[in-house]
């Protein structure tokens, strides 16, 4: 009977060594390099697509590059637009994991949409006080790597970006 237990304590201590093997071997591949350099991501451009009585179209174009020898996967691609410090608007990446290849750049669009009467609104309260210096902002976050690792990007502007939107929507000039 005691060469019994001495097999199975042999044979388990043989499966634990095989295992912890295996796991290191698994966090070595789920570990990035240690000279992995973070994707850039920016806001390349905001655009107007169209506008309606009821909602105006926007696109944003958001710009990625990869400055690694190898593939790097990006992930939960958010953003969101303020103008005047109100929040207008959400919106996020349709794709929600892709690959940015090696030493490439991608460009992802991103369309969305806002209620008219809300931009009438944030662009009167804008012409009929002081304006500010930073008028609109877009904050966004996405996520790269294997194990996702938190990559905020930003973009602000003036007022004289808005001046199409307000042509657009016919509001008198201040």
């Amino acid at each position: 009977m005691n060469v019994r237990i001495a097999r199975r304590r042999a044979l388990a201590s043989s499966l634990a060594a095989a295992l912890a093997g295996l796991a290191a071997s698994a966090c070595g591949a789920l570990l990035p390099p240690a000279d992995l350099k973070p994707p850039s991501v920016a806001f390349s451009d905001l655009s107007i697509d169209s506008v309606s009585a009821e909602r105006v179209r926007f696109m944003v174009r958001i710009a990625t590059q990869n400055p690694n020898p190898i593939d790097v996967p990006l992930s939960n691609v958010y953003f969101d637009l303020a103008i005047l410090g109100q929040p207008l608007a959400l919106g996020k990446v349709a794709e929600q994991r892709f690959t940015l290849p090696a030493r490439g750049a991608r460009e992802l669009p991103i369309a969305f949409d806002v209620a008219t009467a809300d931009l009438r609104a944030v662009i009167a309260r804008m012409l009929s006080g002081p304006m500010p210096e930073t008028v609109w902002e877009l904050k966004g976050t996405a996520n790269w790597g294997v194990n996702p690792l938190p990559l905020p990007f930003s973009r602000k502007g003036d007022a004289s970006s808005l001046r199409r939107l307000r042509e657009l929507l016919v509001l008198p000039r201040g």
